[in-house]
């Protein structure tokens, strides 16, 4: 143990640049993405290609169960790093479509994909590091730290890519998304870390019939299924209400409305976050 944790001041910085590098991160995500959503209005003018958009961002969400295997299989500082890298290669992409006025509105529904897939990669491989950087009596803070730097700084710069897409233009914005990207793999290439080494026995079929049984599990428990059936309705709203805030936000007269209105929303929920949790 000591030999894969080292010391503890070791640790802590290792640790440290995990949390920075996931709030790094996941500001470069909020950004790109509040970002498309308005350049896609733009470019369509269409309250379809704007849920289109969304549903893009969501999926790859819903799709997360099919590659606990690969996690597991694989360094999980590589792969941490190779995500993020990657996020920032369709960015730039994303940049060089923007710059050329490029007016396809399936290649970037179809880019953003990608990209919140390679997204949504970051934050289970970064959950499974937690335990290797930190000592067990650690690991309840050390998550707590964890969610803060998720949920903040999603919150935040959801908030925040309103106001600076008025400023700046979307391709502004999305320079600045990429070098959020560039910060956050040099951050998460610098943490050190001794991995275990991985045992290759379990076989595909075994990793899918598992999976099978997550299903059955809640198909047949009541509570499981009232739970994901809640779950499923009030995200399907939450998913409207991002696509109308949108369309609210040129309503009321441009971006710097739509990062009001995002404000709004970014305040209710860590409110409702600190009721519930108290």
């Amino acid at each position: 143990m000591q030999g894969l944790k080292g010391a503890d001041n070791v640790i802590n910085a290792n640790f440290r640049k995990l949390v920075l590098g996931r709030a790094v991160g996941n500001a470069g995500d909020s950004i790109y993405m509040i970002a498309m959503n308005w350049f896609i209005l733009q470019l369509t003018n269409s309250a379809l290609w704007i849920g289109i958009m969304n549903v893009a961002i969501v999926l790859p969400g819903v799709l997360l169960f099919l590659f606990g295997d690969s996690i597991d299989r694989h360094s999980k500082r590589r792969l941490l790093v190779a995500v993020e890298f990657s996020q920032l290669v369709i960015v730039v992409m994303l940049i060089g479509l923007v710059a050329l006025h490029i007016k396809l509105p399936g290649i970037y529904v179809g880019l953003v994909f990608v990209a919140a897939l390679f997204g949504s990669l970051a934050y289970p491989i970064q959950d499974t590091l937690v335990p290797l950087l930190v000592e067990p009596d650690q690991l309840v803070q050390a998550q707590a730290d964890m969610s803060i730097a998720y949920k903040g700084t999603d919150y935040v710069f959801n908030a925040l890519s309103g106001f600076l897409i008025s400023l700046c233009s979307v391709l502004g914005v999305l320079i600045m998304d990429a070098a959020t990207f560039v910060v956050t793999v040099a951050t998460f290439r610098r943490i050190k870390l001794a991995e275990p080494r991985q045992q290759h026995t379990r076989e595909k079929s075994l990793y899918l019939n598992q999976i099978l049984v997550g299903f059955k599990i809640i198909s047949t428990d009541p509570l499981l299924r009232l739970l994901t059936f809640a779950s499923v309705v009030m995200n399907f709203f939450f998913g409207g209400l991002n696509t109308y805030v949108v369309l609210f936000g040129r309503h009321f007269g441009g971006s710097i409305y739509y990062g009001i209105l995002e404000s709004m929303s970014a305040v209710g929920i860590l409110l409702g976050m600190t009721v519930v949790y108290r």
